[in-house]
């Protein structure tokens, strides 16, 4: 048979080419293919031909990373690379706990157990929050006080495997989804029947085998199908080999990821023991009478965010090789801050020495977190304690928050009603997603984004076919929050030109200051000047009280203000919005700067024609 260039795979230029191939066999020149029985094999040839290509092509494109679709083989090539794709993470709050014993005769140690401790209601749905290890508080007085407790939103999961060395493929699975694989807790017993008062040794997880020897007590972690999880344990070499008959304790927590962010009110629903006799003692039943004095709330509940999807293991699987394990560039950072934070909508990283004024020896790391505006205080000096063991030389982790510039839009819109059947308030909805799903698609919501005014006015006109023009305008904003009854000098940065016109461009909400605590004031500029005003309650005029409280740099964007002692920002969590008209219509933001198009406070306005 001669050699024939394989370029088409489908079915009817497949059965094209047998033809062909026979038609040139002196045999079969002058016969029949359409009305014959061979016609019905050579359907059957071709069939056969066209499956095995698809399924070679198949094959060979889960293979590879960029091509692969199935989420198993995805993170099968991802484990070549050394990276292990993100579990669940359960959202975590920090509380202090205040108990108080009621009887005469309290123990010397109070111990709060593993497992759920609070409960939390929020959105209409009572999620638990649980410890992942024991901890305890030596009772004062009648005090037991548990502070900076770590509770993270979701349920311990206990497991028990016996080894069995005759069985040459034991596996230690753990059967669940949505596990925070951070929180697997491994103690090992010399047998059931030590379970659980006997002894134990701890193992934990190892994530490579440097500086791993034949005794350690560790275990290595890896993903396997179905979004399951398989723990295996050393062989000897590195780390300690199980012996037949010990007893496995596996326990994890099953969390419902971001769904608790933000939860900041919790209710004690936790075991107590006393570590003198270990009687239990609980709010129900107890040897020792107790109540809950006080649960404050230290940091509200953050960073719960789902599974890693499949796009994100290949995106993220090829950023950490790059890194092997180290932090030099600002990429590395990144990739690395992904690994140990999940919840991030955008992150960048640059030198200290770029900032102004500069900062030598230090890598600045700004997070914008997905479902909050910043990082809480602990999770940033956590993040920054995990950061310093990737990081080289002299080199020092800081974790600063974005600075956030709003823009918001004015638009209004002009529709010929005869070229649709649809009322005003759909043609609003129509144009608020046109933008919204502009936003998703576009490189416009990020550090270093772009607000691109001429798209933005196209994507409002393509809204639908009966929309003839809009007249759009857009003010830039920032929130800031004042040190409350403290004399402060604020700086406010847009980074983006101001427009330089006869009226006031910048225009805040309304505050208190110290100066005249009766009185709602706000600020503008006139002619490079900031001016702390107030207005007539009768008249609305405006009455000037301060005609020189700060400057303003129109060209770099900055308003400066001086000796200025707030008592009450705008909101209730003291925020104050200013907002500035731009001298161009394209924002730009750079460096910490994130860019966010504010649709719930832009404004759509919809005319008939």
């Amino acid at each position: 048979m001669p050699y024939t260039q394989l370029n088409q795979l489908d079915f009817e230029n497949i059965k094209t080419s047998l033809k062909e191939y026979l038609r040139a066999n002196s045999d079969f020149t002058d016969y029949d293919f359409e009305g014959s029985a061979l016609s019905a094999l050579l359907d059957v040839l071709a069939y056969n031909t066209y499956y095995t290509a698809f399924n070679t092509n198949m094959v060979v494109n889960e293979m590879f990373l960029n091509s692969a679709t199935l989420r198993d083989n995805v993170v099968a090539i991802a484990k070549q690379l050394g990276y292990r794709p993100k579990s669940a993470t359960a959202s975590k709050a920090v509380v202090d706990m205040v108990i108080e014993y009621q009887s005469n005769v309290v123990p010397t140690t109070a111990v709060l157990k593993k497992g759920t401790v609070f409960s939390t209601f929020l959105d209409g749905t009572v999620y638990p929050y649980s410890i992942l290890d024991d901890v305890r508080v030596t009772v004062n007085g009648n005090l037991a006080e548990f502070n900076n407790l770590e509770i993270y939103g979701g349920s311990i999961i206990t497991d028990f495997i016996t080894v069995q060395t005759a069985l040459k493929n034991q596996r230690f699975l753990i059967r669940n989804t949505n596990i925070d694989n951070t929180s697997i807790r491994v103690r090992v017993f010399k047998s059931e029947q030590a379970y659980p008062s006997g002894a134990f040794e701890i193992y934990d997880y190892a994530e490579n085998i440097l500086n791993v020897g034949p005794g350690d007590r560790i275990f290595f972690l890896s993903e396997i199908e179905d979004e399951n999880y398989e723990l295996k344990f050393g062989d000897g070499v590195f780390g300690r080999k199980l012996e037949d008959g010990e007893y496995v304790e596996i326990s994890y927590l099953v969390t419902p990821a971001q769904l608790t962010n933000g939860a900041r009110v919790f209710s004690f629903s936790g075991i107590l023991e006393d570590a003198d006799n270990t009687e239990t003692v609980s709010t129900i039943t107890s040897i020792y009478s107790f109540n809950v004095a006080s649960v404050t709330t230290k940091s509200v509940s953050a960073g719960g965010e789902a599974p890693e999807t499949t796009e994100k293991i290949k995106f993220n699987a090829a950023k950490n090789y790059g890194t092997q394990d180290r932090a030099v560039t600002g990429e590395d950072y990144k990739a690395i801050i992904r690994n140990l934070y999940p919840a991030v909508a955008d992150i960048t990283a640059f030198g200290g020495e770029e900032d102004d004024p500069p900062e030598y020896g230090v890598v600045k790391i700004v997070i914008k977190p997905k479902y909050s505006t910043f990082l809480t205080s602990f999770t940033k000096k956590e993040l920054e304690t995990k950061l310093r063991k990737y990081s080289v030389a002299s080199v020092t982790p800081k974790i600063v928050d974005p600075s956030i510039l709003y823009v918001e839009m004015t638009s209004k819109i002009y529709y010929d009603g005869t070229l649709t059947t649809y009322k005003t308030d759909k043609i609003k909805s129509l144009v608020i997603k046109n933008v919204e799903d502009y936003i998703k698609l576009s490189d416009t919501e990020k550090f270093n984004g772009k607000y691109r005014y001429s798209k933005f006015v196209g994507v409002i006109d393509d809204s639908d076919v009966s929309i003839k023009s809009n007249l759009t305008s857009i003010m830039m904003r920032k929130d800031f929050y004042p040190a409350i009854n403290s004399k402060f000098y604020y700086e406010i940065c847009y980074k983006n030109p101001f427009l330089v016109d006869d009226m006031p461009v910048i225009h805040s909400t309304g505050f208190t200051v110290r100066e005249y605590p009766r009185d709602t004031v706000y600020i503008e500029d006139r002619k490079g000047k900031i001016v702390l005003y107030k207005l007539d309650s009768i008249t609305g005029d405006k009455i000037v009280l301060r005609p020189n409280l700060g400057e303003v740099n129109y060209e770099k964007g900055e308003i400066r203000m001086y000796d200025l002692i707030i008592l009450k920002g705008s909101f209730n969590d003291n925020k104050i919005e200013i907002r500035v008209k731009p001298a161009v219509n394209d924002i730009v933001s750079t460096r910490e700067m994130f860019l966010d198009v504010d649709i719930t406070k832009s404004t759509f306005t919809i005319f008939q024609e």
